[in-house]
């Protein structure tokens, strides 16, 4: 939503406000992104702070679709619905793992891993959809969507030629997360210092 000639000065304050809280859960969930994935080889914790920034995603997606549309036409609309549908399921499929491991149970569900393919689909062609509509949108710089684009995409594609993407005991190197999932936090962190920096300011009269 953008300040208008006719908006009070009341409104101009509830969209800066709005603008830098979601600028602000997005550069959150850049830099959990980002050093959850630097430093998951060293400590266990970093899957709760990528976990984390999954949850975020679900909100934030959708509300830097809302600040852009309908300038990113159907690509950032189509794009935001799959990002947050598959980070949703991503994040439920997490608690469920978490849930299982405090109790014990060694045991993967067939059906989680199932579902957990079809949330990262999802998640995946989403980014894919709305950098493309960001980029597209230019409201915000197009190499932050890009960025996270082009993050995700070189993730996927080392890991996959490597085979590390198939691998559950995580044998071979995973370059492809250590490489591209920072870049994917830098380029939605970047989005999220554009948003707070470019929020409209209320006009104070003499």
């Amino acid at each position: 939503m953008e300040p208008t000639s006719s908006t009070t000065p009341a409104e101009t304050t509830v969209v800066r406000t709005r603008a830098e809280t979601v600028g602000a859960l997005a550069m959150v969930a850049g830099a959990l992104f980002a050093l959850g994935a630097l430093v998951s080889s060293a400590v266990d914790w970093a899957w709760f702070a990528i976990l984390i920034g999954f949850g975020l995603l679900v909100y934030v997606i959708p509300q830097l679709h809302r600040v852009q549309a309908p300038a990113d036409g159907w690509a950032g609309r189509a794009g935001s619905v799959l990002v947050a549908a598959g980070a949703g399921l991503v994040v439920a499929l997490g608690v469920v793992f978490l849930v299982l491991e405090a109790v014990g149970d060694p045991g993967e569900p067939a059906w989680a891993e199932v579902l957990w393919m079809i949330g990262f689909l999802a998640f995946l062609v989403g980014i894919v959809l709305f950098a493309v509509g960001s980029a597209i949108g230019k409201r915000f710089p197009p190499g932050a969507p890009l960025l996270m684009l082009f993050g995700l995409v070189a993730a996927v594609a080392i890991d996959m030629a490597t085979g590390a993407f198939f691998e559950d005991d995580s044998s071979t190197t995973e370059w492809g997360f250590f490489i591209g999932v920072p870049l994917f936090g830098l380029g939605l962190a970047w989005m999220g210092y554009a948003l707070r920096s470019a929020s409209p300011r209320p006009q104070v009269s003499n």
